[in-house]
């Protein structure tokens, strides 16, 4: 295994409307990781998975990666990555130590979530040299607002809260499907959650979709649809489209406008060495 020595710091330097992450603090990061090529038969399908202080991380380009490292919702938020950055695919373990394990475990979910985004971010900076910049930009996107403000429709299920608030299996998303049809089930998922899942999707054009419903909690559904890869759906659909079914079932709108959006703008990024 490779340990890795980080010196890419994370912290944010204040500029107008822009946050430079710079290079003056030793960041949270994971002690050991390994980068390789994704398998060739690995490209069908990708994972993310964490166990205990192990996370392994299968078949995801450096754009996916950022995605995630940066909480974003759409790949239109990053802006000047290169083009390899879209194309090659690796497949990571990035590994912890337990005394940072179990420091992450005494802390608040959110809390916990964040410093292990940073971790990721850590883990970026070194093995793939990545120097990010946040800012916003004015794009067009969707906003979510309730069709009307009296009902909830049957088809957006509220689900119940543990002590401490949060659903006691967490969040849960899987979609699967065909060319004619695609089945998503969502549980667990608040507001701002059903906004980041329905951004980037074709059917938005891509673009990032923003809560505005104001509605608190957290829901589950299931929803059955035609795919749009961006010509429409196809004649022979035997059921509506995403955006339809999400008015229909869910009573929401999904309604397009231009706003302020975050984005990260990559400074510097380089191909790892692979392990």
């Amino acid at each position: 295994m490779r340990r890795t020595v980080l010196a890419v710091a994370l912290s944010m330097v204040a500029m107008p409307s822009v946050a430079v992450w710079a290079q003056d603090v030793k960041p949270v990061s994971f002690e050991v990781t390994l980068v390789k090529p994704a398998k060739p038969d690995e490209r069908g399908g990708r994972g993310w998975h964490s166990t205990r202080n192990i996370t392994n991380i299968e078949n995801y380009p450096l754009m996916d990666l950022i995605l995630r490292a940066y909480d974003l919702k759409s790949p239109m938020q990053i802006l000047n990555a290169p083009e390899w950055a879209k194309k090659d695919h690796y497949d990571i373990t990035a590994k912890s130590s337990e005394q940072e394990f179990e420091r992450l475990g005494k802390l608040k979910a959110e809390e916990s979530g964040d410093e292990y985004l940073k971790m990721v971010q850590s883990m970026l900076a070194e093995r793939f040299g990545l120097l990010v910049e946040t800012s916003t930009q004015r794009m067009p996107r969707f906003t979510i607002k309730r069709v009307s403000d009296d009902v909830i429709e049957q088809g957006l299920k509220p689900t119940p809260v543990g002590p401490d608030g949060r659903p006691p299996g967490g969040r849960d998303v899987s979609s699967n499907g065909n060319s004619t049809l695609v089945t998503m089930e969502v549980s667990g998922a608040s507001m701002e959650d059903i906004a980041k899942i329905l951004s980037g999707r074709a059917e938005v054009g891509h673009r990032v979709v923003i809560d505005t419903t104001g509605l608190p909690g957290f829901f589950s559904f299931r929803l059955q649809f035609a795919p749009d890869n961006g010509m429409g759906i196809s004649p022979d659909a035997t059921v509506p489209g995403l955006l339809d079914v999400v008015r229909q079932e869910l009573g929401l709108k999904l309604v397009k406008d231009e706003g302020d959006v975050p984005v990260v703008i990559v400074k510097a990024a380089k191909k790892p060495e692979l392990d």
